[in-house]
């Protein structure tokens, strides 16, 4: 089974119960979960760390939450190696905004940037049309673990 780091960044609250729920699962199905609490740069350095799990949403004009600022302004100003990471990021926002799930793009581009590799997505959920991210965002995290699992023990 996969050893995950997940980290996430909410305005509202609603990123961090898709994040618990992302963790509940994953540890139902077996993975080991580490989640940082704040989340820091340090967390994704660490070349320990295999598989990375962004849940955020957006503030602003499509911003990255202030609790997952600190990360995101660490990916953009120091360029830390993490070409050892997979990553997948849930972003959360609503699609009648102009910057539609703005904070997640940007944390997904200056991953994909930094030389990590991106497992599948970002996943967008738009809360115009789905009320209850926690149900969906789950099962896509797991698919996209099992299949990098797969793929790893294939190599």
């Amino acid at each position: 089974m996969a050893k995950v780091t997940l980290i996430s960044g909410s305005v509202f609250g609603t990123a961090t119960l898709t994040a618990d729920e992302i963790e509940n699962q994953l540890e139902s199905a077996g993975h080991t979960v580490t989640r940082p609490d704040p989340a820091t740069i340090d967390a994704l350095i660490d070349e320990s760390v295999e598989l990375l799990v962004v849940c955020t949403s957006s503030t602003g004009n499509g911003d990255v939450p202030d609790d997952l600022l600190p990360v995101y302004a660490a990916l953009l100003n120091e360029f830390p190696r993490v070409t050892h990471l997979k990553y997948a990021v849930v972003a959360l926002g609503d699609s009648s905004y102009e910057n539609f799930c703005g904070g997640g793009i940007a944390v997904d581009n200056a991953l994909a940037e930094l030389g990590a590799t991106r497992l599948g997505g970002p996943m967008k959920i738009d809360a115009t049309e789905i009320t209850e991210p926690e149900e969906h965002a789950p099962l896509w995290v797991i698919q996209l673990i099992n299949s990098a699992s797969t793929n790893r023990t294939s190599d």
